[in-house]
């Protein structure tokens, strides 16, 4: 055993979308050799809330679609920690023996009466009914009318064949479960069944690169099976914080400030402006770095009223700072400039991770306003760094439940910034990484009215054809830029889980439903949901479609694929971040166009285009810069020339894929050759 983590607990951070993607035109064979619906490739996903025995993943015979089902949940009572049960078709569980772990799928209800997300992503991915069902239109975008007819909302891989994971969302649980769907495709066929793997899932706590323990693991699956993984919903606040500095002993100073402000009632109690999360901040190496987690008074010109600090590595033993009374814990400094400003503890510590090599330090926070001494909020909780050299880099990462990182306007302090809210799973290599854009900003309901988001002023929230503004981004140590591409994620209308929607305790109506069928003595219904939960499952989906078409696709193949084809719009090019954008918006018609034209020429899996044939594709990653992929390259020679036929830069790398700077460049139109091939233009802004 080399090295070891706790567990993290992760968040589960169609009928216009088909359209949207081109899956339409692909389900209908249009322009193609054949039709497209996932046949023969393995569609897997780990999530909760599924409800297996929902309609929409139903053969038309009425046996289930599902080949396997884990069910993995934490259980003091067995000792390993956990228990594992396992679901088959009934027909496969007829023919097991001396398995009292293994139950029939058709038996299963579903791994939680209080969500419906598994249910919904799945359905995204790969529902498959088209029956009839009753469904909710509109005339005017003001009232809604009921209608029969031919389900409008089933996803895309419609006939593959699908295997889940469910129950715990922790990183041991769902690494068990990503296992469990590659070893089924790998194992329940006479030869390797085509894998994509669907993780509408997250967390942004991580070192936001490649070497946790998770994204090491996702990167080995990745070589079996096309992994993709939400991006994250966390873009709406600064909740990373990245410096640079230029000299020891300069510090960084920002609030740790509450995302819902004013009073918060939750469990009984009552919270006032409340603090309650993890944060976490990352140097480039082995130095050391300074954090303090101070209390400050605002007007007293932020004058330092106690200070919780981590001058050293401490070696992972925590310094833990509490208000007393039902917050006392063993250990804990009770200091009264703490307590005068708030009700709760802090707890910090730090260490080197004997793996990267990394110093990093950790702190879980707890805190109300006490209401005797600082109920006007003028007391506030601040996060300092100071350096330990120049050149040195941190990172500093919120894990989004509670906590961003603000200047509150005050003198000195900095606010954080949403280029950083990526994901931490989603930052592992071999994966593919979706952000979200908007396609749908109302909706009509079974209630017969038709639905919104909030306006934002005179806008609405969610803007048809723009990015999401929550679709979490950012751009990695490593010089990466995450998501790779953006799909349909705002807002998704698709199945969901029955024994939630009729838990009476959750309330749900009319109002939150878009479709309902009874059938057999049992009622179905689907939901319009938002997030890059939504839009992760429309290219898993989507690739399912590719994997049919050349099942010896590989992640990078995909990637490539993704890259080249994906649509950029005046949306794209014209609104929000291009970090944010990745390649732009998904095209699953013109990728699969691409992926039959590489398989014609044996340009996948197998002897690729030569150089001078291959088509080099130039991805803006930024205002001020680009990457430069070659197929099949062994290295790359790039030049970009001015309009007027004036080389300004040149630069080779080994390998097929060169990422290049250009913020040194004048605002303008460029040329950039590859390998001595035809010049594409890019713009600088």
């Amino acid at each position: 055993v080399r090295r070891m983590e706790l567990p993290r607990r992760v968040y589960q951070k169609m009928d216009v979308v088909r359209k949207e993607i081109g899956v339409d035109k692909i389900h209908q064979g249009l322009d193609l050799p054949q039709a497209y619906t996932g046949k023969g490739v393995v569609t897997g996903i780990v999530d909760g809330g599924i409800d297996p025995n929902h309609i929409n993943f139903l053969k038309p015979d009425g046996s289930t679609r599902f080949g396997y089902i884990s069910k993995i949940t934490a259980s003091q009572s067995n000792k390993d920690g956990y228990q594992f049960d396992n679901y088959y078709p009934r027909v496969v569980l007829d023919t097991l023996t001396n398995r009292d772990d293994a139950y029939a799928i058709e038996d299963f209800t579903t791994d939680s009466y209080t969500t419906f997300h598994g249910t919904h992503t799945t359905g995204i991915m790969a529902g498959g009914y088209k029956g009839n069902i009753n469904y909710a239109k509109t005339n005017d975008n003001d009232r809604s009318y009921k209608v029969t007819g031919p389900n409008p909302f089933y996803g895309c891989a419609t006939e593959s064949e699908l295997v889940a994971s469910c129950g715990d969302l922790r990183d041991q649980y769902i690494a068990f479960g990503v296992d469990d769907v590659v070893q089924y495709a790998q194992l329940s066929g006479k030869k390797p069944k085509p894998c994509v793997i669907n993780l509408s899932l997250g967390s942004n706590i991580g070192v936001h690169d490649s070497t946790s323990v998770m994204n090491r693991f996702l990167a080995e699956e990745g070589k079996h099976a096309i992994i993709c993984v939400a991006a994250g919903n966390e873009a709406n606040m600064g909740i990373a914080l990245k410096k640079n500095f230029t000299a020891a002993d300069e510090t960084v100073k920002t609030f740790l400030t509450p995302m819902q402000p004013d009073t918060l009632r939750s469990g009984g109690k009552t919270y006032f402006n409340l603090r309650n999360g993890q944060i976490a901040a990352y140097s480039n190496d082995s130095t050391e770095f300074e954090l303090q987690i101070v209390v400050t008074n605002t007007k007293r010109g932020n004058r330092v009223v106690s200070r919780i600090p981590l001058p050293n590595n401490t070696n992972g033993q925590p310094i833990t700072y509490a208000s007393g009374g039902e917050y006392s814990m063993s250990g804990a400094v009770i200091n009264q400039g703490f307590a005068k400003a708030f009700d709760g503890y802090v707890t910090a510590a730090s260490a080197i991770d004997p793996e990267t090599g990394r110093y990093y330090a950790m702190a879980q926070i707890m805190t109300s306003d006490n209401q005797k001494d600082n109920k006007d909020g003028n007391y506030k909780l601040a996060l300092l760094i100071t350096s330990k050299k120049a050149g040195q880099r941190v990172e500093v990462y919120s894990d989004a439940q509670f906590i961003y990182f603000d200047s509150n306007k005050q003198e000195g302090f900095v606010s954080g910034t949403r280029n950083g809210s990526i994901s931490d799973m989603a930052c592992a290599a071999n994966i593919v990484t979706v952000g979200s854009y908007n396609v749908r900003n109302h909706w009509s309901s079974l209630d017969g009215f038709v639905y919104g988001y909030n306006k934002r002023g005179d806008e609405d929230d969610f803007p048809e054809g723009e990015a999401s503004r929550f679709s979490s981004f950012g751009t990695l140590a490593d010089g990466r830029n995450l998501p790779h591409v953006c799909a349909p994620g705002a807002s998704i209308i698709s199945s969901v889980n029955t024994y939630a929607v009729e838990n009476t305790d959750l309330g749900y109506t009319d109002m939150a439903l878009q479709g309902k069928l009874e059938k057999v003595g049992k009622k179905y219904y689907w939901h319009q949901y938002l997030g890059t939960s939504m839009a992760t499952p429309v290219v898993a989906g989507a690739i399912a479609l590719w994997l049919e078409a050349n099942p010896s696709l590989t992640v990078k193949d995909v990637i490539r694929i993704i890259q080249q084809t994906a649509r950029k719009d005046n949306y794209v090019t014209n609104t929000g971040d291009p970090v944010q954008w990745g390649a732009g918006k998904f095209d699953a018609y013109a990728g699969l166009k691409q992926v039959l034209k590489e398989k014609e020429t044996n340009g996948i899996n197998g002897v690729r285009y030569a150089e001078s044939q291959a088509v080099p594709v130039i991805t803006m990653t930024g205002e001020r810069s680009f990457s430069a992929f070659l197929a099949g390259a062994k290295q790359l020679n790039l030049r970009a020339y001015s309009l007027s036929g004036q080389l300004v830069h040149s630069l080779s790398a080994q390998g097929d894929e060169l990422n290049v700077n250009a913020s040194s460049w004048n605002k303008g139109v460029y040329l950039i050759q590859v390998n001595g091939g035809k010049a594409q233009r890019i713009v600088i802004y």
